[in-house]
């Protein structure tokens, strides 16, 4: 009866519309209050506990100074710096401009930490050029959204941070253990960008030695953040946090100093979307955790250990499981979301079979990155919808051919590890 009424209740909720936080700060208050796992007199007091624990993280200060670093990036000048080069790099070949998106995406996500950031900053420039140079939808459109969910799994990762905190995973090792798996996703779109390419016959450019090198000189400042905020954090200079704040003033410096076209309007609005976003973003980190500390207290996290114990999985057929439990989570539920209520229920069983807790990480980030881009509540699905006014059927449809070297990716992964 109480698990019907919570199950009705979250129904009504969806049905409403009402804001993720919203959602899931029901669920959470409504299964403890009808659970009990906690003294009722003292629920609120140890709820609001916990989220201060919870906020009072020094890694989640990089998140802020990620938010800030991206909408500064994509209203400036860095972005198209990064395209320009791309573009002359690569434009020649069979699909250069899809090519080109996705390396764009690839060095913009190593700035960024974003997904939807890289998306809208990359495509907004490169989407109509592929459309003006005759390039199918499919092609273009697919590059674009795919190609931009790569923002969170080459490092920095907003996702990634947070997954650290609540698996309490060396955050430097994730970053580097992603770098392999980034690398092969971003050339694997980047071959079957040039491999249609090919098959469409479509238009090449010319390559300009001189406008590759002039587009170089301009995206080289832009080109060697990653090394700044990388080789500082990995040098021993400064940790994720402060690498995060020195990264978000390399950009301003950048903008205000080097492109010199960001006008304080353009900064103010920046700044707006940045803290709109951050506000967002924290609610539901908030709110998740609560979901996963009720999990924690009901003892889910025993359960699954007890469960796969039962079955004598091995390491490889428990990262198959927790693969295939990923990507339907990330058809219904938010990246941050997911992370912080399937995190410490699944995690536990992995370390009882021998699982690295950093893998694990890396397998949520590129299963839960196919999650952006699929239906119903992928996010990048729906800011492509919104971003380029396209149907929900033609992002999907675009997406597949991508979206497979995801798939690959997370498989050889849980399979190799």
């Amino acid at each position: 009866m109480k698990g019907a009424f919570i199950g009705g209740a979250v129904v009504l909720l969806i049905a409403l519309g009402v804001p993720l936080f919203v959602l899931l700060g029901s669920l959470s208050i409504g299964l403890f209050a009808v659970n009990e796992l906690l003294p009722p007199e003292s629920l609120a007091e140890a709820l609001i506990k916990y989220m201060m624990e919870v906020v009072a993280k020094p890694a989640l200060l990089a998140i802020p100074l990620y938010i800030l670093l991206g909408a500064v990036m994509s209203k400036g000048q860095t972005a198209r710096a990064l395209t320009d080069f791309m573009e002359a790099l690569v434009g020649w070949v069979p699909g250069g401009l899809a090519a080109a998106t996705i390396l764009s995406c690839m060095a913009f996500g190593a700035i960024s930490g974003s997904s939807p950031v890289t998306m809208v900053a990359v495509g907004s420039i490169l989407y109509p050029a592929m459309q003006r140079a005759g390039y199918p939808d499919k092609l273009a459109l697919g590059a674009v959204v795919v190609g931009g969910s790569l923002g969170i799994l080459i490092p920095p990762s907003i996702p990634m941070i947070v997954y650290g905190i609540m698996a309490k995973a060396n955050i430097e090792q994730l970053f580097l253990a992603s770098v392999k798996p980034g690398l092969w996703a971003g050339l694997g779109m980047v071959a079957v960008a040039v491999g249609w390419g090919t098959l469409a016959k479509l238009p090449r450019q010319r390559f300009a030695l001189g406008v590759a090198w002039r587009t170089f000189v301009r995206a080289l400042p832009a080109l060697g953040l990653p090394l700044l905020v990388l080789g500082g954090i990995y040098g021993g200079l400064y940790n994720i946090t402060e690498a995060a704040a020195v990264a978000a003033a390399y950009v301003l410096f950048l903008e205000l100093v080097l492109y010199r076209q960001l006008r304080w309007g353009v900064l103010r609005d920046a700044l707006s979307e940045a803290a709109t976003a951050l506000g967002s973003i924290m609610a539901i980190v908030l709110m998740a955790a609560l979901l996963s500390y009720f999990l924690v207290l009901a003892e889910l996290p025993f359960w699954v250990q007890e469960w796969v114990e039962g079955q004598a999985l091995s390491p490889r057929g428990y990262l198959l499981i927790v693969m295939g439990m990923l990507l339907v989570a990330g058809m219904f539920m938010d990246t941050l979301s997911a992370i912080l209520v399937l995190v410490p229920a699944l995690l536990p069983a992995a370390q009882a079979l021998g699982v690295s807790p950093v893998l694990l990480g890396v397998l949520f980030i590129v299963a839960l990155e196919i999650g952006y881009i699929t239906p119903p509540v992928g996010l990048n699905l729906f800011v492509a919808m919104g971003y380029f006014h396209r149907p929900m059927g033609a992002v999907v449809r675009a997406s597949w051919p991508y979206m497979l070297i995801l798939v690959a990716v997370a498989l050889g992964l849980a399979m190799w590890g």
